[in-house]
């Protein structure tokens, strides 16, 4: 579990750094003619709510109930919700073909254990259904799980809302990216998206630190751990 524990984690930090990599924007240049600098915001942004999300799944799996076998349970959950992904994808090439068939057995595997498990023997059937078919949240709203790992409600639902609008083709991300047309205008529009990562990073190196056993000592030695989130 805990090798996964590290992937998400992984996965919060790289789309951060990107992200900030981004807030230095860029200036396109064909032979010798050069364009208005600019700062990509509205991937800045789809990076945000990437994080923002990623930090959410690793915080219930592993931090929000001290509680091992509710932990486990909620791994497999997630762990099956990701054989499924690609479950139904074709196979074309051999070692695609074979890996597909490796990844059937695995989910028959992880079904099984769910099915013997106490905690999802405990849940009504249709919650049942949504174990096993990959609904790793079960009934459960990114705003639930925001709500869980300590976030503001109001906050979070006006934050990922406007997320949301970059992660789709949303009218009002297209607007504000044809009224924002100046580097500084676009720097401001990133900075406000910034915000949210800084929470997002300083939550998640909290949590951090109370997963991964070898880092339990700072929680101790380090005078700055208990302020982090503050």
């Amino acid at each position: 579990m805990l090798y996964y524990a590290e992937g998400l984690s992984q996965k919060i930090i790289n789309h951060i750094l990107t992200a900030r990599y981004l807030l230095n924007g860029y200036q396109l240049g064909i032979e010798n003619n050069l364009f208005e600098p600019k700062v990509d915001f509205g991937s800045i942004i789809i990076l945000t709510r990437a994080a923002l999300e990623t930090y959410l799944a690793l915080n219930y799996i592993f931090i929000a109930e001290n509680n091992h076998s509710l932990q486990d349970f909620r791994y497999l959950c997630w762990d099956l919700a990701g054989y499924l992904e690609r479950a139904n994808m074709p196979a074309k090439v051999d070692h695609h073909k074979q890996l597909k068939e490796d990844e059937a057995k695995q989910i028959e595997l992880i079904r099984n254990k769910l099915l013997i498990n106490g905690i999802f023997q405990s849940l009504g059937p249709k919650v049942q259904k949504k174990a096993l078919n990959g609904e790793w949240r079960l009934t459960l709203g990114w705003v639930d799980l925001a709500t869980r790992a300590g976030i503001n409600e109001i906050y979070f639902r006006n934050q990922y809302k406007f997320l949301c609008n970059y992660a789709h083709a949303s009218r009002l991300s297209v607007i504000q990216i044809q009224q924002n047309k100046t580097f500084i205008q676009q720097k401001e529009m990133a900075l406000f998206t910034v915000n949210t990562l800084i929470v997002v990073l300083a939550k998640h190196m909290y949590d951090y630190i109370e997963i991964m056993p070898a880092l339990n000592v700072l929680k101790v030695k380090m005078k700055q751990y208990p302020i982090i989130l503050f």
